[in-house]
């Protein structure tokens, strides 16, 4: 039996020579017998074995178990640490369950034994246990991931004994002569996989097949082989059709592009979904297949209509396909109204030939000047075409102009006809995501929008035959120059020193 897990760690890689091997013994059965079969492996791996034992502070008799494991290792040479931890305190104090509670105490102690040390943390789970995870996560609703049992090695946890029965290991140890100690609460059925091990799995064993444990480990191998084919398949739909945004306060935004979504087979399209909820969250407890089931179906929902997840994560349907990010008190809201007039004095330095610089807030501003058509330009056609500098034709402005954000009743012309079109409509064409408009920089005339700041300016305003001066206006952003052509001094020098277009 020894030379069977032997060869279980070396096929899975678990521990390498002169590494050091924390191991989690409790006391029971399984973890004296990781224990002993750590004392034998060093004798082919060279090692460093540390104990960690943990009492959770709920049975009367947890202090016997704790000097039964701390004689275990004194006799062996082995380094022993105590935790003790009120565990059903803690749970209170956290509203999390006992199970939960204790599992987070135990890892946490492991890990800070090991420390920086290069090694492993060693867990005395065995192949019933592997079971029971599998019966367990099929009775409450599982994905593949969750039917594939107990993984022999996650991250630097390792478990040696995966490969053994739990009947194999008592006996292992009664040949031996080893006691161990009986943790009364595995005899009671106050837990979930108590009541599978007592009866569901026992039941299975003794009713349908002997072999029933050693069946259900072969059908988990096969699924976690099976969920590595798709793990990496997923990882491949995920890098084709979701792009990650920072957004306001550095929030991350996860977008799904709905056409490259749908080309991917519907089953991964649901652990694509998966993948970016646990990403945008932080976890994946508590996230589940409804969840899943909400997103895929908000893709063929209409533009605005969203839904709201756990850990506070709200999903979007936007033009391109689904957002998912996550709602905080910074969530960034649509922009109030705000306005910033050209004054008087603004329009006498303009007159003057001077550059005047409008603020709109922390890195932003707009710089104009205003200069005579007969100066610069004499050929239409060469206009030049850059997405945040546009000519206007100052003479066609009827009412001082105000740069602000959107109001109901805006409007601009679309062609030489001087058609109009609502704001809000050519938001719509334009597939402006609704949460976007409200803090995009118009210059207006009115009601007349002169320029969408980033987009197009009014067919209005644009400079023709008849056009005498010519407002410059350039809009800046630090944040966002990169890949923008906006040098404001250079278009305005070229402005004042070019004589033709």
């Amino acid at each position: 039996m020894i030379n069977r897990v032997i060869r279980y760690i070396k096929e899975h890689r678990m521990i390498d020579e002169g590494d050091c091997v924390v191991a989690g013994i409790s006391g029971g059965a399984d973890s004296v017998c990781l224990f002993i079969m750590l004392l034998e492996i060093r004798r082919v791996i060279p090692m460093e074995i540390r104990v960690v034992h943990i009492n959770h502070l709920i049975r009367e008799d947890a202090a016997a178990d704790a000097a039964y494991v701390e004689r275990l290792c004194r006799s062996n040479d082995i380094a022993f640490t105590l935790i003790e931890e009120n565990v059903e305190t803690l749970a209170g104090k956290l509203h999390i369950s006992v199970e939960e509670a204790g599992r987070n105490v135990r890892y946490e102690a492991f890990y800070k034994e090991l420390g920086s040390r290069k090694g492993r943390i060693a867990i005395a789970h065995n192949k019933n246990d592997s079971c029971e995870t599998l019966l367990f996560h099929l009775f409450r609703g599982s994905s593949l991931k969750g039917l594939a049992g107990i993984p022999p090695v996650r991250d630097k946890i390792i478990r040696p004994l995966l490969c053994l029965e739990r009947n194999e290991i008592e006996a292992f140890l009664q040949r031996r002569g080893i006691t161990y100690c009986i943790d009364s609460t595995n005899l009671e059925d106050n837990y979930s996989r108590n009541i599978i091990r007592h009866h569901i799995l026992a039941t299975a064993v003794k009713e349908i097949s002997p072999s029933a444990v050693n069946h259900i480990s072969n059908a988990c191998r096969r699924v976690s082989e099976a969920y590595d084919l798709v793990e990496d398949i997923t990882r491949q739909g995920y890098d084709v059709c979701v792009h990650v945004t920072q957004g306001d306060g550095n929030q991350k935004k996860y977008h799904i592009d709905r056409e490259k979504f749908f080309m991917l087979h519907t089953t991964i399209q649901g652990y694509v979904v998966m993948e970016v909820l646990a990403d945008a969250s932080g976890s994946r407890k508590d996230l589940e297949a409804v969840h899943i089931g909400q997103v895929c179906e908000l893709m063929n929902r209409q533009c605005g209509k969203e839904v709201r997840l756990p850990y506070s994560l709200r999903a979007k349907r936007d033009y391109k396909g689904v957002c998912i990010y996550k709602e905080t008190d910074k969530t960034p809201q649509e922009t109030a109204l705000q306005e910033i007039m050209v004054t008087e004095d603004m329009t006498a330095a303009l007159m003057a030939g001077e550059t005047v610089e409008m603020v709109l807030g922390p890195h932003q501003k707009i710089c104009a000047v205003l200069v005579e058509k007969s100066d610069i330009c004499n050929d239409l056609e060469n206009i030049p075409q850059k997405k945040y500098t546009k000519w206007i034709d100052y003479d066609k402005i009827k009412n001082s102009i105000v740069i602000r954000t959107r109001r109901q009743g805006d409007y601009l012309t679309v062609n030489t006809m001087n058609q109009r079109k609502t704001l809000k409509t050519y938001f719509i064409d334009h597939k402006i995501p609704q949460e976007e408009r409200g803090r995009i920089w118009l210059v207006a005339d009115g009601g007349h929008i002169v320029w969408v700041v980033g987009q197009r300016i009014s067919s209005y305003y644009k400079i023709g035959e008849n056009t005498r001066r010519i407002l410059c206006l350039t809009f800046e952003d630090e944040e966002q120059q990169a890949g923008n052509v906006r040098d404001t001094k250079e278009e305005q020098k070229w402005l004042r020193e070019s004589g033709s277009c």
